[in-house]
């Protein structure tokens, strides 16, 4: 752009030369040789004029609004004049041009065109402590090149424009290169532009054996054998690489490297976290990790691997379908005891994971910095809160556990499952008995004003006489939705509505009510109001004549007062129960069912009154479920330690087969609303669950209900959605040169980097739909076959100079292995890789090691293991899109004491291969070959020959040679790549 810019400078300035040339030839022959410097001097200041003109026109085209206007606004501005309403001050927006634009409180915010009349450039350059902005203890002021890009872009017109990442995805021009080559392709040719235009180069072709070595940890987090790297070497066709890369897509080892990167993203781990004590596993977290390896391996298309993981539920497979597991991506993640955590932690993992937007912010305000508004985060909240995880998960269909195995399996399991329903139905049966003669208690409770309960803090304790707050919600809703013409409760609408009357008056107005409504009844002294045919009255009389005889002052003693009375219908039908079943017994006397022994049971006037009891949707009408979260401590300690047997069972027993953790949604889910200020108590206006705002294009769709997730999954992966793909092609990118394309793959907002290559960005995102087909393996093969990804990681001082950072690729940049690479490395080398895949996870740390596949290893998210947090594991709580990268003296001294690498390097010298070799350089060049997947140099030979010989009189040198594999085992060259 810049050097586009220039040019056409240039051709304005060669324009302008040539114009006064001419117009210097004219004045000679048209004016009096006097008068002629006089104008020639004129035409030259006009000149000048145009030229700084030209000049000033150039600098504010350079001035680009998103890579150098937006982050300084975004650093300095948007968090007082943003998008948040909540947090803005003075009413002041700067994050659009109308808003920027209009009148400030003192003049216009900016002025298009003249910086020098616009108040934000005033204030900010203000040198009064009470008007400069940003505020001098609000953070660091904008430095002058910060000011200066500022006053450009007023100057050039103050040009707002969309965000990079929400504009859509087109396929970009391929670059002309000043210098090109045959063996460029169309990726080389992007970074090559770049480097051409600051004058590097990329760095020459890495050596094949470190090639090699290279890919193949790259795509299997393994080494290569020695025997990979000779055919390799020895293979001098143009398309050997190409050969490399697609041998190493179509293992299976593929798919256990990249599936435990992806697993990073889901925030996988097999327990569920913030235990206090001890810590509670998943007993099928397992099958979410198999999912995503099989889906790598079948490199399963990206849209559908996003959709299955979304809403396989929806999707009309099979029940055992192996895809249910994908939904695990939802549910693997942290169990938060409060449901509105566990739901936005949903929205996060989708949000960062795919979209590469940090959706959550928008939880308790709009969001700060991106065209997020919180009324799109409820939308988000409202698709995931429809659905729940059944009690009941679905079998998967699995060949590896047998049907006599699992014969005893479902015996058990039908045995603890008995016991568990027996106790909850009974415990709670009794528990909605005590309710209904609670009644009293949660009416005085809401006449009293107790506020609105949070149903999402959980309960450690309860004891009989306690109310329970789910239970007074019920009530505080049941009778917001009855009304004034309730038989029952339409007396308590009518009292409620004179509740701030006087005592006096009060008992006054309750009588006159109550005298009202016994006239709507009419005279009733004839009918047998309690047989069995008799009809009901309009209003209640056994409720009337409670209130007349009470004669209250206040609702308290209405509440006292209706409490009493359903307790006394409560507990005459419960010894009418009694009663009536007893006479079923062998010699008991028969009473007809019309006697008057059974009035209370026939009465349709008591029916009038226990229909509030015990009907259906009635507030004491819990089911068992519902019922047994609320049950007395010692009852419910028991009643979860039921759970935890079947829990156990499903976790060891070797007949139990594998589960999906999938979630099954409501087809008529309750309305909601936004939560001002994140507080699920203050309620704002309803929501329809729906897309963001800003990926819709105006054209948001309502999800449907019952296949809310189903239409989110399919809104992330539309085609005209530009961030799913721009956010996995970098993901990808950067994996394999460690730095994405865009820095912060987590956020592609206003407060992430842009990227260093934005063409090449969208050239791989649009290539990703259009002729990869959401392939990631054909994603691979373009970034592996290129030129820049095969150069090699030398140093340059002078490159270093232009570019420090690297952003340009200059060469290849060093990593660290990971930490699940180093290991699975150790043990491949010293021939104890176990390649068994699948399963449930294996405990990697304690002795004797497992020499499974690290990404088998048990995941516990409540203690993360030393060694994994040494070596930069990703947190298992949050999503992450990448790792942190340290460089601490822990990972040091793990490679120079862990008894882990002791053993591997013991291994090494007992291989059968080290032992039959019959020269002690023989064995040098095996375990270099081994280890390195290299020759030993000569001296290196030497040097370790000798080392050995003076160590041959210690128990014959077999130390020596376990210290000599040691050195090698923890050298930076088996732990880094180049």
């Amino acid at each position: 752009m810049i050097r586009s810019l220039s040019k056409a400078l240039f051709c304005k300035l060669c324009l302008l030369s040539t114009t006064l040339d001419i117009a210097d030839a004219t004045l000679l022959r048209q004016t009096e040789p006097g008068k002629h410097f006089i104008a020639r001097l004129a035409h030259l200041l006009v000149c000048c004029l145009m030229v700084a003109s030209f000049a000033n026109e150039l600098l504010a085209a350079e001035i680009d609004f998103s890579s150098q206007v937006q982050p300084i606004l975004s650093q300095h501005c948007y968090a007082c004049h943003g998008p948040d309403a909540s947090s803005r001050v003075n009413d002041f927006r700067i994050d659009s041009y109308q808003a920027a634009t209009t009148e400030w409180a003192d003049g216009p915010g900016i002025v298009p065109g003249d910086a020098a009349q616009s108040r934000v450039l005033q204030r900010i350059l203000s040198t009064d402590p009470d008007e400069r902005m940003p505020p001098p203890d609000a953070g660091e002021p904008l430095t002058a090149e910060e000011v200066d890009a500022l006053r450009q872009w007023i100057v050039a017109g103050a040009k707002y424009e969309q965000h990079w990442a929400f504009r859509p995805i087109e396929l970009p021009q391929i670059a002309a290169l000043e210098s090109d080559s045959a063996n460029l392709c169309d990726i080389d040719r992007f970074i090559v532009d770049s480097l051409q235009q600051h004058g590097l180069e990329l760095s020459p072709p890495i050596a094949k054996q470190a090639l090699l070595r290279r890919v193949t940890f790259d795509l299997h987090g393994l080494p290569p054998t020695w025997e990979e790297v000779q055919a390799f070497e020895q293979d001098a066709s143009a398309d050997a690489f190409a050969h490399v890369v697609d041998r190493l897509l179509a293992s299976p080892r593929y798919g256990e490297r990249w599936g435990r990167h992806w697993l990073d993203i889901a925030r996988y781990a097999d327990t569920h976290g913030g235990g206090a004590i001890g810590f509670k596993r998943f007993a099928f977290s397992y099958t979410y990790r198999d999912y995503v390896i099989a889906a790598f391996n079948a490199d399963k298309p990206y849209d559908r691997f996003v959709t299955e993981q979304i809403a396989a539920d929806q999707l009309g497979l099979d029940e055992h379908d192996p895809a249910l597991a994908g939904v695990g991506f939802l549910t693997v993640g942290r169990q938060y005891p409060n449901p509105h955590d566990i739901i936005d932690d949903r929205i996060d993992v989708v949000s960062r994971g795919l979209l590469g937007l940090t959706v959550a912010c928008a939880r308790c305000h709009d969001h700060k910095y991106d065209a997020i508004p919180t009324r799109d985060y409820y939308a988000l909240y409202a698709t995931f809160a429809s659905s729940q995880s059944p009690r009941e998960l679905p079998k998967l269909a699995s060949a590896d556990v047998t049907p006599d195995r699992e014969g005893d399996y479902e015996v058990e399991l039908e045995r603890r499952q008995f016991r568990r329903q027996e106790m909850v139905r009974e415990q709670s049966e009794l528990l909605r008995q005590r309710l209904r003669m609670q009644v009293g208690m949660y009416l005085q409770e809401l006449v009293k004003g107790t506020p609105e309960q949070n149903l999402a803090v959980a309960f450690l304790s309860y004891r009989t006489d306690d109310y329970r707050p789910l239970v007074l919600e019920r009530w505080r809703k049941y009778l917001a939705q009855l009304d004034r013409d309730d038989p029952v409760f339409g007396l308590w609408h009518r009292l409620h509505e004179q509740r701030h009357l006087s005592a006096a008056e009060f008992s006054q107005f309750a009588s006159d009510c109550v005298r009202q409504l016994s006239q709507e009844n009419g005279d009733l002294s004839s009918l047998k109001l309690h047989a069995l045919a008799t009809q009901p009255p309009r209003w209640n009389p056994r409720m009337l004549a409670a209130v007349q005889l009470r004669s209250p002052t206040s609702m308290l003693e209405v509440a006292n007062t209706y409490g009493e009375l359903l307790a006394d219908v409560q507990e005459e039908w419960l010894t009418s129960l009694t009663s009536a079943a007893l006479e079923a017994r062998q010699r008991a006397a028969i009473i007809p069912d019309e006697d008057a022994a059974h009035t209370a049971i026939n009465s349709s006037v008591n029916r009038q009154l226990r229909h509030h009891l015990h009907g259906l949707g009635t507030p004491t009408a819990l089911n068992d479920e519902l019922a047994s979260e609320l049950l007395n401590r010692p009852i419910n300690d028991h009643v979860s330690g039921l759970a935890g047997d079947i829990d156990e069972l499903h976790l060891n027993s070797p007949g139990s087969p594998p589960r999906a953790m999938l979630l099954v949604e409501d087809p008529s889910p309750i309305p909601m609303h936004v939560f001002r200020r994140g507080n699920p108590l203050d309620r704002g206006d309803q929501v329809e669950p729906h897309f963001l705002e800003a990926l819709s294009a105006g054209k948001s769709r309502v999800f449907r209900d019952g296949q809310r997730r189903l239409d989110l999954a399919r809104a992330i992966c539309d085609p005209a959605n530009p961030l799913t793909r721009r956010v996995i092609v970098n993901w990808v990118w950067q994996r394999h040169f460690g730095r994405g394309l865009v820095r912060t793959p987590d956020d592609f907002g206003i407060r992430g980097q842009p990227p260093t290559h934005p063409l090449l960005l969208d050239y791989l995102a649009e290539t990703f739909l259009t002729e990869d087909h959401w392939s990631l393996k054909k994603l691979h093969r373009r970034l592996l076959l290129t030129q820049v990804y095969q150069q090699a990681s030398v140093e340059s001082s002078a490159a270093r100079q232009i570019d420090p950072e690297n952003l340009l690729l200059w060469r290849m940049p060093r990593a660290r292995l990971e930490a699940e690479a180093m290991r699975d490395a150790l043990l491949a080398v010293a021939g104890r890789l176990d390649l068994t895949m699948g399963g449930r996870p294996v405990d990697l740390f304690s002795e004797p090691f497992t020499p499974r596949r690290s990404v088998y290893g048990l995941i516990n998210r409540d203690v993360i293991a030393g060694f994994f947090s040494a070596f930069d594991m990703a947190d298992p709580s949050v999503c992450a899109a990448k790792r942190p990268q340290t460089n601490v003296p822990q990972q040091t001294l793990f490679a120079l004491n862990s008894n882990f690498v002791q053993e591997q390097a013991k291994y090494l010298t007992e291989q059968a291969e080290f032992i039959a070799a019959q020269t002690n350089e023989e064995r040098v060049d095996i375990l270099y070959r081994r280890v390195l997947a290299r020759q030993p140099a000569a001296e290196e030979t030497y040097d370790a020959v000798q080392f050995i010989e003076s160590q041959a009189a210690v128990d014959e040198g077999k130390v020596a040679w376990q210290s000599l594999a040691h050195v090698l085992l923890a050298a930076n060259e088996f732990i880094f790549l180049d």
